[in-house]
């Protein structure tokens, strides 16, 4: 999950013996290879081989089974010619090779670059490139029907009185959002996770949406929230020309139903509230961090923020 950019996973420590090994049952001839730095439950190399670079990623805490699972997904987004990463396959049938007892992917490299602060255009494309997402049929077997750290896990966090200040804030925002989210508004597959470190640029286009990992079926106007929330943020500000440009990129391709627009700062809400408990236990429980310990709050505040702000 990519919700700051500034870790090096380095949970899967790979030697050169190893890599080669793994490029080999993929059929490369090596040539060397470098840490990628991101991610917070994996570990990733670029590959340089005879044949061309790639990504090969080591999942550390997921199972062989979600990730041949998420290996599926990759395969129908390029059906669709969505621009994201495009998988190699160790073999015919099999999504993912082994590395000990952790499963591993590997993706064609894809020359761009990540860009914290996106121009208008940059953001109407991925608007855009959203709108086409959440109009794309995938297989239910390959999505869950829940976003992984939704409303459904905040009490998860409640009671461990780290931080009694936050845990209280949260514990309201849980009725608040139950009575105000609509049920009755479009839902579809979405990324689930739409940061900035989740996109790659070309100078000023837009290459790929990468990272699939919080894929799910749920609230396209989450997902949208949770796009402004990782891309329209200056510091812990909302930059209303920015959620101006996503909103009007997407809607050039899908056009929002009359309660997903006026709803939507209230999804970004619920997005800002997501993401602040998935920092809460990622930085104070699951990889205790002091440095991060309190970067949860960042989130608190564009929570109130959009709180205030009205529909775009």
């Amino acid at each position: 999950m990519a919700k700051d950019g500034n870790e090096v996973a380095r949970f899967a420590d790979l030697d050169r013996h190893a890599v080669r090994a793994l490029a080999d049952h993929y059929g490369l001839s090596l040539v060397g290879f470098k840490p990628i730095e991101g991610g917070s439950g994996n570990s990733s190399y670029q590959l340089q081989s005879q044949q061309g670079d790639y990504v090969l990623t080591v999942f550390d805490d997921k199972s062989r089974e979600y990730v041949d699972r998420l290996g599926q997904l990759l395969l129908v987004l390029e059906e669709h010619d969505f621009p994201t990463t495009r998988l190699l396959q160790p073999e015919q049938g099999c999504m993912t090779a082994m590395y000990g007892d952790k499963p591993v992917m590997l993706k064609e490299y894809i020359v761009g670059d990540v860009c914290r602060d996106l121009s208008l255009a940059m953001l109407s494309q991925v608007g855009a490139s959203m709108a086409t997402l959440h109009q794309l049929e995938i297989p239910d077997q390959l999505v869950e029907r829940e976003h992984p750290y939704g409303l459904h896990l905040f009490r998860s966090v409640i009671g461990r009185n780290i931080d009694p200040s936050y845990e209280s804030w949260l514990a309201g925002q849980i009725p608040y959002l139950t009575e105000k989210i609509p049920a009755d508004v479009p839902r579809g597959f979405i990324h689930g996770d739409l940061f900035y470190d989740n996109l790659l640029f070309e100078g000023d286009e837009l290459r790929a949406i990468i990272d699939f990992e919080e894929a799910c079926l749920y609230f396209k106007a989450f997902d949208l929230g949770m796009g402004i929330v990782g891309t329209c943020i200056d510091d812990t500000k909302v930059v209303p020309e920015k959620v101006a440009a996503l909103v009007a990129g997407y809607q050039g391709v899908r056009l929002l139903e009359e309660e997903e627009r006026r709803t939507l700062p209230l999804f970004a809400e619920y997005a800002a509230t997501a993401t602040s408990c998935w920092r809460y236990w990622k930085y104070n429980f699951h990889n205790p961090l002091a440095e991060d310990a309190k970067q949860h709050w960042q989130m608190v505040r564009l929570a109130e923020e959009f709180r205030e702000m009205d529909p775009p």
